[in-house]
């Protein structure tokens, strides 16, 4: 069932914002390309958000809003899927603290796709961060780690290891060349 809650879609467009802005891996590919047209994972205040759960509920008492049990969120062409999304907000600043979702979180737009187990992200500190092997792809090209995290502000990603777990990245040129070939030819 989709359920429509001003509040609950500032929720779903920040945990869209957080969980996809690191999947580049050539990042200023992507920043010319976001500065070009809205498809890059991106805020978006245009179009609605369809919000689907088996199950939601909104905790006054502990500011939070928790959609449960094959969440998917869409808007315009992306999609966000997980198991539980939870919101928690600031009841007096009318505002947004921190964005979580957790189980299998999926996040797509086009080419570019965002996995892992848990994202989160903070308004205050501006950063998202992926965990639970978080991988993220764009065409062929990846990079995966222990923990990524993402500066919004900056415009920067960090991919950090664990001991257990290194930071890996597969990288095909002809297709950065392709894609700045494209990219060369729209200007």
């Amino acid at each position: 069932m989709v359920r429509y809650f001003p509040i609950a879609q500032l929720i779903i467009i920040l945990a869209l914002m957080a969980a996809v802005p690191a999947l580049s891996v050539a990042a200023s590919a992507a920043k010319e390309e976001s500065k070009k047209s809205s498809s890059a994972f991106e805020f978006n205040r245009k179009d609605p958000i369809y919000i689907s759960a088996d199950w939601m509920e909104v905790d006054q008492k502990q500011s939070t809003i928790t959609y449960k049990g094959r969440v998917v969120a869409v808007q315009s062409e992306m999609t966000m899927r997980s198991e539980i999304l939870t919101a928690y907000y600031d009841n007096e600043m009318k505002q947004m603290k921190q964005i979580v979702a957790e189980g299998k979180v999926n996040a797509t737009q086009g080419l570019r796709v965002a996995t892992g187990e848990k994202a989160a992200f903070d308004d205050k500190e501006k950063t998202v961060t992926l965990t639970g092997n978080p991988v993220m792809r764009q065409g062929n090209n990846q990079v995966s780690g222990a923990k990524v995290i993402y500066f919004v502000e900056q415009d920067k990603a960090t991919v950090d290891s664990d001991g257990k777990i290194r930071v890996q990245a597969t990288i095909f040129p002809d297709e950065l060349k392709a894609k700045d070939a494209g990219d060369a030819k729209e200007k």
